[in-house]
Formats: C-alpha cells, sequence, structure tokens
C-alpha cells in the first residue's frame, strides 16, 4: 500500500512542477497546452517507475527515441533555429522532469524546474534575440 501511495505522489509532483513551468509572465509552457504537457510529464514518470520496477532502461529508452523523432520533425518544420529550440525546449525539459519524479528524485526534479525557469524565460537574452518591444497605446 505504501508503494501505490509513493507512486501516486510521485505522479501529483510530476504534474505540480510543470504547471509551475506555466506560471508567470513568460511561460515556458503556454497556458493553452499546460494539461498535454502535464499528461506527458505524468506519462513519463510511470514509465520510469515501471521501468525501474521490472529493472530494465528499454521503456525509459523508448520515450527518449520518440521524443527525439518528435524533435526531428519539429527541425524539419520549422526553418528558424531559434524558434525551434523555443518550441522543443519545453517538451524536452518536461519529460526529463517526468522521468527525475517517476525515479524518485523528487528534490532533483524541482531543482530542474527552477532551472529551467530560468534559463528558458532567459533564453532569448541569452542567444542574442531580443523580444520583440511592446508598443504602447497613446
Amino acid at each position: 500500500m505504501l508503494s501505490a501511495i509513493a507512486f501516486a505522489i510521485k505522479m501529483v509532483l510530476a504534474a505540480a512542477f510543470v504547471v509551475l513551468l506555466s506560471l508567470g509572465k513568460g511561460a515556458i509552457v503556454p497556458k493553452d497546452r499546460v494539461g498535454f504537457y502535464a499528461l506527458l510529464s505524468v506519462v513519463t514518470a510511470a514509465i520510469t517507475a515501471v521501468s525501474q520496477v521490472l529493472n530494465s532502461g528499454m521503456l525509459a529508452g523508448a520515450v527518449f527515441v520518440v521524443i527525439g523523432f518528435i524533435s526531428y520533425s519539429q527541425f524539419q518544420k520549422e526553418g528558424d533555429l531559434f524558434n525551434t529550440l523555443q518550441a522543443i525546449a519545453p517538451l524536452w525539459v518536461v519529460t526529463v522532469i517526468g522521468m527525475c519524479s517517476g525515479a524518485g528524485m523528487l528534490l532533483q526534479a524541482g531543482f530542474l524546474t527552477f532551472i529551467a525557469y530560468y534559463l528558458l524565460h532567459y533564453f532569448s537574452l541569452l542567444l542574442g534575440h531580443e523580444k520583440e518591444p511592446e508598443q504602447t497605446e497613446t
């Protein structure tokens, strides 16, 4: 019974970390897609937890292969490298947060959420792409 409670806590925290990424003015995870990203995080957490029980890394490796194919197709669609990285970075961050949560590394998942929020929030400044200035009404 305790293992079921621990599993449920891991799943709830996997979703909660993703919701934190959707907060704020310059949210990393778009508010209209937070449900999708939270579901992705919970699914990867569940796959990682099951993979640990089975003592096999094949399931977790398969998740990375699928995310790799999705990233590759996104790179083919987008023309600009900066826009492509902004579209793909949340996908990878959410996947890794889910895997950390599923493996029971909740402190690392929280730290990754904190780091990802600030790195991806200031991503355009780090790469030298200034955000377009907001026009004020006069």
